[in-house]
């Protein structure tokens, strides 16, 4: 048995039960799990290791709910800069289509070192570009993550359908090729279920679960959402997908399946605790009400809200409707940026945007307080574990630390998790540990060389979009629209 001791934290944040948070504390972990915690000084003595935090905030560490690991050599193309959503996927599904294992891997170590570098130590990976002809993607994920030591709950993804007139616009410039963005319906079940044997561990302080979900819910087919959700009762997984739903959604709700979304997701056995969707941002009163009777959670990506132009999802009614509400940083495409704590921040204060001229701020505004737990204790819960996303003894040893001491900081001692949230521009943290190993110390990463990820993720980006243009003869580097144009010299 080891025994590690953090000390000398300015300020512990537990988001136990009791809601309880320490001045000048301590924790003390063995092996993968919390055994004590309090204010210095710590009356035990002979630990393994000890760690000095002083000048640090610390927390639980935070739960991703939502992401695409692909998406990390795919940001900022010029292409897609100020592409709405179905522009933004039409210029990025060529792209995309050119990906292979090797991209897969190393595009996942920079998705898995940038969420532990910014305060993750669990990450939900929605994974649904799996064409069967091109070797194994789960695999280089399930990797990447046990590699960095990142926690992951892989969503076992699939693509049945095209959304919109994105695959007649493809088809003139991809061909063929437009085919491998799809799996092929007669081995998608069979992939799925050889996955959940392979990786899915229901054990207390599993590091490696599976879920299950298409990209978006497949309104032509209802008996595929019915499949998946079969699938996921028999064994024990999680279901996620995107949901939104725009108008058009529902106008297409109706015209395929002759019913509306939220009819569709219940025929098909999909509103129940364990599932979980992205973004949400049109939901109507009776949806929220109905996500919160049947135990839904919600993964809200504020800076992809902002960066897609969607409208924004009202946070407030779902917190007082009681449905649970986590922050999901989503693929580096439509973010661009992989960062947990810049989003925890930005959903801080996105959702007073859309607040009504009459809401009373101390009602419908969050705290920091409620915005830390909807990074921890919520996403926690919306994955279906109780062994993670507070700090008490029995618990993972899943824990973050923050500095305190940047001047953006300053003036924010009266409430240093608003110093955190509302203040720190710093982004990396001082410690992450995860499942009681150390990740990341001093801004670093332990177990891995962030050089090597930076240049063989950057080598795979450069590769999959010359081979892209090669093939199709986008230009991926021309921003359409107005404006001035740089000239580089």
């Amino acid at each position: 048995m080891t025994t590690t001791v953090l000390r000398n934290a300015d300020y512990i944040y537990t988001c136990d039960d009791g809601h309880r948070a320490f001045r000048n504390g301590y924790i003390v972990v063995e092996d993968r799990k919390i055994v004590e915690f309090g204010s210095e000084p710590w009356p035990g003595e002979g630990a393994d290791a000890s760690h000095d935090l002083t000048g640090c905030v610390v927390v639980p560490g935070f739960v991703n709910t939502h992401h695409h690991f692909f998406q990390s050599i795919a940001r900022g193309i010029p292409a897609t800069q100020r592409a709405s959503a179905i522009d933004w996927l039409t210029g990025l599904y060529p792209l995309w289509a050119e990906l292979d294992p090797a991209a897969i891997h190393w595009a996942s170590m920079a998705a898995a070192a940038e969420l532990l570098l910014t305060g993750a130590t669990t990450s939900a990976d929605h994974s649904y570009l799996m064409p069967a002809e091109d070797g194994d993607f789960v695999q280089p994920q399930v990797n990447a993550a046990a590699t960095t030591g990142l926690r992951l709950h892989l969503v076992r993804g699939s693509m049945p359908t095209i959304e919109g007139d994105i695959a007649n616009r493809l088809r003139p410039v991809m061909g063929e090729r437009l085919g491998r963005l799809q799996d092929d319906e007669k081995t998608v079940f069979t992939a799925m279920e050889s996955a959940i044997r392979a990786h899915h561990d229901t054990s207390r302080h599993s590091m490696l679960r599976i879920a299950l979900g298409p990209t978006g819910v497949s309104y032509a087919t209802p008996d595929f959402m019915r499949r998946i959700a079969e699938i996921a009762a028999t064994n024990g997984c999680g279901l996620h997908t995107h949901f939104l739903p725009r108008q058009l959604e529902r106008d297409l709700s109706r015209k395929l399946a002759g019913r509306d979304p939220l009819s569709v997701l219940s025929d098909s056995g999909w509103l129940r605790p364990g599932t979980w969707f992205a973004h949400c941002t049109e939901l109507e009163d009776e949806e929220i009400r109905t996500f919160a009777e049947t135990g839904c959670g919600v993964a809200h990506c504020p800076r992809t809200v902002i960066r897609l132009g969607y409208r924004l999802p009202r946070i407030a009614l779902m917190h007082r409707q009681g449905v649970k509400v986590g922050i999901g940083v989503d693929g580096a495409s439509s973010n661009d940026s992989g960062s947990m704590i810049n989003d925890v921040r930005l959903g801080h204060l996105l959702h007073r945007a859309n607040s009504p001229d009459d809401a009373d701020p101390g009602s419908e505004w969050m705290t920091p307080y409620q915005t830390l737990l909807m990074a921890t204790r919520n996403g926690a819960a919306i994955l279906g574990r109780d062994d993670i996303g507070h700090l008490a003894p029995g618990m993972s040893a899943d824990i973050v630390a923050f500095g305190l001491g940047s001047g953006s900081c300053v003036g924010a001692s009266s409430d240093p998790l608003a110093a955190l949230i509302m203040c720190g521009s710093e982004s990396r943290t001082a410690l992450t540990m995860v499942n009681g190993r150390i990740v990341v110390k001093h801004g670093k990463l332990v177990s891995f060389d962030e050089d090597e990820i930076v240049t063989n993720a950057s080598a795979a980006e450069r590769r999959l979009m010359s081979a892209a243009e090669r093939r199709t003869g986008i230009d991926f580097l021309h921003a359409p629209g107005e404006g001035p144009r740089v000239r580089m010299i």
